[in-house]
């Protein structure tokens, strides 16, 4: 080891996250209490009680963070002690409009009222139809009904006397049948038929017709109409007495609903309504169903009558709440259209489809108005309708139930009136969808205006600390499992903060901590263990990584069999080793790549083949301009360059992206103009900025364990190691057996700050500094760069040959899809991050 690895060497106890079972204070979790407040997470608390506080329109609530730091759980918290303050709202019921049957009333009632008002009025319409049965049947109604038919019989019978007697008189007999009056003259005391008619002389005839029209006609219709108006005058009698009758029968049971609600002026006249169309259908409402009528050919049945008859006089309790448990939490895991706003249902009938107010059915929003509603962005999202429809709700404070047709003016609106809603709506969602929304939808801006941003990490502290373990104290009671020892406690500690790769922080991600929890304690079940131990979180972390690692695996496998080109000793000019993270999602590892370069007299072209071929991204592109940008910076303000240089990810064949390469591409170019082997056995990342400063890059645990695995798999011999950047120190967490070769010497980790001790590291040869006269040391790195370069100068200006540029790859031509019957193209390679 060279003094520059000796001056740069990190220990191992600065590169894990060490979490000392001995500073924690309990030796189980059986011992913590289950903790209220929400820690790590300050900024979106006060968000969130800003939010609650504020009643003003448009203070909805948007939480924005990704999945799995407990955004909902936390939410949720809040909400519930918030609502238990507040008090219950209002009940919300649809009733019949007598007036306008198309349009349903709405009414408020106070909260519990509604379900006992509709089973109210139930029981009360029930008992009102046998009350009118009993009182219908009783003696006296049908002495009383009686009296009045007699009264009637007689005064008509007398009518029909005196008229038979003046007919009489006027030589007439009058006859009462079904088709009305029939008269006939009298022929010596006894009616004449049409015979004896006709055999009296013309003259006689003509005097008996004449007087039939003239006297006795009028005399007949005079009767005929007083006979009429008494038939009419006893309907109506028998109407007043049936209506009084009713009205006495039913009168008594609509008192107490009408003494209990007096004060709400809607409901009285909806119980004066129905006791007015009760009285009114007495007739039918007293009928049984068994006496009824056979309906015509087509028409509805008696029992469909009776129904619909009774449908009217029901109580839709659209919206109940409990009195005593304060305001609404409801969270909606399928905001559609109707599941959201509601819905009118229809049924059909005779052909046709029928609503009426108790088909009308509540929607989430509406559910929660007086309380909280709780709604996924990305759900919400995926039906423009849904999302319309509750920017219209929130923007009037009004909620019209209707049917997406309805919304969509497809068929006409139902008559229903929208009716007042106060909700406080929380939308929990990604901070791309708040950033989209709020720049390109005026609405949203005005509705949400409070936004939650939840931490992905927070600060490790001790009281942080003890947060996580108060949350897998909880989760093991809520689930039944074993509890953690302070060992195993601590292994999780330093696991939340290697998730980050960040010694001095925690991982946000209380899902994946908890999903880790329940493996472990899997595995101490099957180890019929009291608690979860040490030992069984690292047997739940190994078996996780092993299940996802099959192309860790594979890669490992070609690289151990030459397949893949990596060398872990000697040294080599213009050859060094890079660091790549290969992210799949559920597992990301990192593997060491070859990095070459070919330097030669040249135009001053530097040539990234990956580049070139579009195989690179925006960032890696990035650095690799930025490393040009140093060469000008220390080789180029007295002369021009003249080189040519070609570099290259060896054996790389999918896309690349990120700087962290720049500066091992950087150091492989210096040893090939230098011509200074690198020691191969050193694995390099670190991003490079103009100035020559070695820049933090992500990854840098992951990097170092994939060089560590290579170099294990073949033996190590105490020389191997990875150098990363001085500020990545914090950021990296260290598995326990890299951390312990470290320790014994046998695997290295150096921080460099700059290119020149990154190139000394590497090389064992001094970079060199600039004199008073602003030359490098010839025997530097930097010397030899400059006296190389000086050399291309000269051999293009004495007519030397260059080396041919290298022009832009053309793009590769449109593929045409693979006819019937050929096989596809094997997938693309795992994203590379360098």
């Amino acid at each position: 080891m060279n003094e520059w690895q000796t001056a740069l060497e990190v220990d191992a106890e600065a590169l894990t996250a060490r979490c000392d079972p001995a500073s924690l204070p309990f030796s189980s979790t059986d011992e913590l209490h289950a903790v209220e407040a929400v820690f790590g997470q300050e900024r979106a608390v006060r968000a969130i009680e800003f939010a609650l506080g504020m009643e003003a329109h448009g203070y909805n609530l948007y939480a924005s963070g990704p999945d799995g730091i407990g955004k909902t759980s936390i939410l949720e918290s809040f909400l519930r002690r918030r609502a238990e303050t507040l008090p219950a709202p209002p009940d919300w019921i649809y009733v019949h409009n007598f007036e306008d049957p198309d349009r349903p009333l709405g009414i408020a009632l106070p909260a519990g009222a509604g379900r006992r008002f509709a089973e109210a009025v139930q029981r009360t319409v029930e008992r009102a139809a046998e009350e009118l049965r009993q009182a219908f049947d009783a003696d006296s109604y049908v002495r009383q009904r009686a009296d009045v038919g007699g009264g009637s019989e007689e005064r008509r019978n007398a009518i029909l006397r005196g008229l038979q007697q003046r007919a009489e008189q006027m030589g007439f007999a009058l006859q009462m049948t079904p088709q009305g009056v029939i008269s006939a003259p009298l022929i010596e005391g006894q009616p004449a038929s049409d015979e004896a008619f006709a055999a009296l002389p013309e003259e006689e005839q003509e005097r008996i017709q004449k007087r039939l029209r003239e006297e006795l006609e009028p005399i007949v219709q005079d009767a005929l109409l007083e006979m009429r108006g008494l038939e009419r005058e006893a309907r109506e009698q028998l109407e007043r007495l049936d209506e009084q009758v009713a009205k006495f029968a039913i009168e008594h049971l609509f008192a107490p609903l009408r003494e209990l609600h007096e004060e709400r002026l809607r409901v009285v006249a909806f119980l004066d309504a129905v006791r007015a169309d009760i009285v009114k259908e007495r007739d039918r409402l007293r009928l049984p169903v068994q006496g009824a009528q056979v309906p015509a050919m087509g028409g509805p049945s008696p029992e469909l009558q009776r129904e619909l008859l009774l449908r009217r006089y029901e109580v839709n309790a659209l919206i109940c709440n409990d009195a005593g448990a304060g305001a609404p939490v409801i969270t909606e895991s399928n905001p559609t259209y109707v599941n959201l706003l509601g819905r009118i249902e229809y049924v059909g009938q005779f052909g046709t489809a029928v609503t009426d107010h108790t088909m009308v059915r509540p929607g989430t929003l509406g559910l929660a108005s007086g309380g909280f509603l709780v709604l996924r962005m990305r759900d919400l999202l995926q039906n423009v309708a849904t999302y319309d429809g509750l920017k219209r709700a929130l923007h009037a404070g009004e909620l019209a139930i209707e049917s997406l047709q309805q919304a969509l003016g497809l068929i006409p609106t139902a008559g229903l009136r929208p009716e007042p809603i106060d909700v406080k709506v929380v939308i929990v969602g990604e901070p791309q969808l708040y950033s989209f929304l709020y720049r390109l939808d005026p609405d949203f801006r005005e509705l949400f205006r409070v936004k939650a941003d939840f931490e992905v990490d927070f600060e490790r502290t001790p009281q942080n600390i003890i947060g996580l373990a108060s949350v897998i104290h909880s989760q093991c009671d809520r689930a039944g499992m074993h509890c953690f020892s302070d060992a195993a406690v601590a292994r999780l500690i330093e696991h939340s903060s290697r998730q980050v790769e960040d010694q001095r922080r925690l991982s946000g991600n209380i899902g994946a901590l908890l999903d880790l929890v329940r493996q472990a304690d899997y595995w101490a079940g099957q180890d019929a263990s009291v608690e979860v131990r040490l030992k069984h979180v690292e047997r739940a972390l190994e078996e996780r990584e092993y299940r996802s690692s099959l192309v860790r695996d594979r890669l490992q496998h070609l690289i151990d069999n030459g397949t893949i080109f990596i060398d872990t000793d000697g040294a080599k000019v213009g050859q060094i080793n890079a660091l790549s993270v290969y992210d799949l999602g559920d597992i990301s590892f990192g593997r060491p790549s070859r990095i070459t370069c070919v330097a030669s007299a040249g135009r001053g072209a530097i040539v990234n083949i990956e580049r070139e071929t579009d195989m690179a991204g925006r960032t890696h592109n990035k650095g690799f301009l930025i490393m040009r940008g140093f060469l000008a910076d220390r080789f180029g303000q007295d002369m021009a360059m003249a080189l040519h240089a070609s570099l290259t990810f060896e054996q790389l064949y999918g896309d690349i992206d990120g700087d962290s390469a720049s500066s091992t591409e950087l150091y492989a170019l210096l040893s090939a103009l230098a011509e200074a082997p690198i020691l191969q056995s050193i694995a390099v990342t670190g991003s490079l900025n103009q100035r020559g400063e070695v820049q933090p890059i992500g990854g840098a645990t992951a990097k170092i364990e994939g060089f560590f695995d290579v170099c294990s798999a073949r033996g190590l011999d105490g020389t191997q190691g990875v150098m990363i950047p001085h500020t990545n120190v914090p950021t990296v967490a260290l598995r326990p057996d890299v951390a312990a070769a470290i320790a014994a010497g046998r695997f290295h980790v150096w921080a460099a700050e700059t290119i020149e001790q990154g190139i000394e590291v590497l090389t064992g040869v001094p970079a060199g500094a600039r004199d008073e006269h602003g030359a490098y040391p010839p025997d530097s790195i930097f010397g030899r760069v400059h006296a190389r370069l000086e050399g291309f100068a000269a051999t293009l200006q004495n007519g030397g040959q260059m080396a041919p540029e290298v022009a832009h790859a053309t793009p590769a031509p449109v593929v045409a899809p693979p006819q019937p019957g050929i096989p596809l193209p094997p997938p693309p390679e795992p994203p590379i991050e360098v």
